[in-house]
């Protein structure tokens, strides 16, 4: 249950602050319609099968590339926002590049330790059970849950150098060892949601493409900054000890 309220907090952030948080994420904003009008709403749903008629140009991967590194800058400004109150004087948030570049490093950091244990431990898990598909699969996805979940318990290294602090992998993961079940909770609360609007969207641009792709926009934009939110709300809870009762 508590899971639920680390979620309703990260919701309530964005919401709650509104014309910051457009303000914020105004780079990500401009990148997503700027895709939504080059690509289309086929940009949302991509086909990863580069030899389909439904891929995308070589170009869409420019803009994911530019996705990519907005998302960085307005995650920074969203952590100091809320964790330092360091609120936008402009219509752009200020850009902390030694900040962005230590949050992309060590973000590189994490990716390839939790990656590598997760892909490690998937690998063992298909071999001691290729004799029975359905066991390898339901074992190959408790692997991939878990790699999420050391993903959120260590994340706040990320949090620590986007407001210019200094943290430890194993001081991360011994300040979020009391949440370690409400950070699963929510995990799976926000993967399932996840994918049921991103299906809607689908099911919309299918019928009516506009409506459908201004829906993804839409989406990306949450899901994006909702994921920010939650990492800032646990590093919020974990290391600063702060309520949200």
């Amino acid at each position: 249950m508590r899971g639920f309220t680390l979620l309703l907090q990260s919701f309530r952030l964005i919401f709650g602050n509104l014309s910051q948080s457009l303000r914020l994420s105004s780079p990500l904003v401009a990148v997503l319609v700027a895709a939504l009008v080059m690509f289309g709403p086929s940009y949302f749903i991509q086909d990863v099968d580069p030899t389909s008629a439904n891929a995308l140009p070589v170009g869409a991967l420019l803009c994911q590339l530019l996705t990519l590194v907005v998302t960085m800058w307005v995650a920074v400004a969203w952590h100091r926002f809320v964790l330092l109150e360091e609120y936008p004087t402009g219509a752009l948030p200020a850009f902390h590049g030694g900040r962005v570049l230590a949050y992309f490093g060590y973000g590189i950091l994490l990716g390839l330790v939790v990656g590598f244990a997760t892909l490690l431990m998937g690998t063992l898990v298909g071999l001691a059970l290729f004799w029975a598909p359905v066991l390898m699969l339901a074992g190959i996805m408790i692997v991939a849950i878990s790699g999420g979940w050391a993903f959120y318990r260590l994340s706040p290294i990320l949090l620590a150098a986007a407001i210019g602090k200094n943290m430890q992998m194993k001081e991360a993961w011994a300040a979020t060892k009391p949440l370690s079940g409400p950070i699963l909770g929510a995990m799976i609360v926000f993967v399932v949601t996840i994918f049921a609007l991103a299906f809607l969207g689908a099911l919309i641009g299918s019928v009516i493409p506009i409506l459908g792709g201004l829906f993804l926009l839409a989406f990306n934009w949450l899901y994006i900054l909702l994921g920010v939110s939650f990492l800032t709300t646990l590093y919020g809870v974990a290391v600063e000890g702060r309520s949200i009762d």
